[in-house]
């Protein structure tokens, strides 16, 4: 069974009796795959932008999902600035959408229903550098929900760091790409190119054509086309085989 056949089969799964958010599940899945054929027992999982924290809670259901399917232990980490969007810094940033304020965060709610996250609290400026100064399991999966350009580049220094706290390639959702009224010259978009730019080491890719290697009831689904990867160009083990082929012969017929 290759990579892609197995995923699709353990979320189908694992989805069935807990309904849970689809492309956490499946992201988690798919990385948690790579990460034991690598040898890796355990993994971070990070959602910048957290809001009520719906997002933490699936993720840790997802978790829950990935340790029994692959013994992969994920550590979920949780960035938010809990009083809700901050003023924007510029256009960049849509201020036209969205208003100071707008997704604030019940931090003791939302620390009552958390079992295995870890909460980064402020500005996202400040506790990416206080995460990163602190040892982590490395970090395979990324949801970027920050809205903002500003914020977004400010969440993507998380990849200044040396390549031993990533996988060699980590899996990125981000939330804000499609639709009305994001665009290459603004928000998360735009915040990727602008760190492609700068960076030699460090890639932000969008991923074309997931749709088809999902499961077939989630081909017409948005989140598939929102997937991004970041290459960790310099990681010692960036060219050894993750065991992703779709097939490895293609014998005369």
């Amino acid at each position: 069974m290759n990579h892609w056949v197995r995923t699709n089969a353990l979320f189908d799964w694992h989805i069935a009796p807990a309904p849970m958010r689809p492309h956490y599940l499946w992201c988690l899945l798919h990385v948690a795959g790579i990460a034991r054929h690598l040898g890796y027992r355990e993994i971070a999982a990070l959602e910048f932008g957290c809001a009520g924290g719906n997002g933490l809670v699936a993720l840790e259901l997802a978790a829950a999902a990935v340790a029994e399917a692959y013994g992969v232990e994920v550590q979920i980490h949780g960035f938010d600035g809990t009083t809700g969007m901050p003023p924007a810094e510029s256009h960049l940033d849509a201020p036209y959408l969205i208003e100071p304020g707008h997704f604030p965060m019940d931090v003791e709610a939302l620390r009552a229903r958390l079992t295995r996250t870890e909460l980064h609290l402020g500005p996202v400026a400040q506790t990416v550098g206080a995460f990163l100064a602190r040892p982590s399991a490395p970090v395979g999966f990324v949801v970027q929900d920050l809205d903002y350009h500003s914020s977004t580049r400010d969440a993507l220094e998380l990849f200044d760091a040396t390549p031993d706290r990533f996988l060699p390639r980590v899996l990125s959702y981000y939330d804000d790409v499609l639709g009305y009224p994001w665009a290459a010259g603004n928000g998360e978009r735009l915040a990727n190119a602008e760190f492609n730019a700068s960076r030699e080491h460090r890639r932000v890719d969008e991923l074309r054509g997931m749709a088809y290697l999902v499961p077939a009831a989630h081909r017409h689904a948005p989140w598939p086309e929102a997937l991004h990867l970041v290459h960790v160009l310099d990681h010692p083990r960036y060219a050894e085989y993750e065991g992703t082929a779709i097939t490895t012969r293609l014998d005369l017929s």
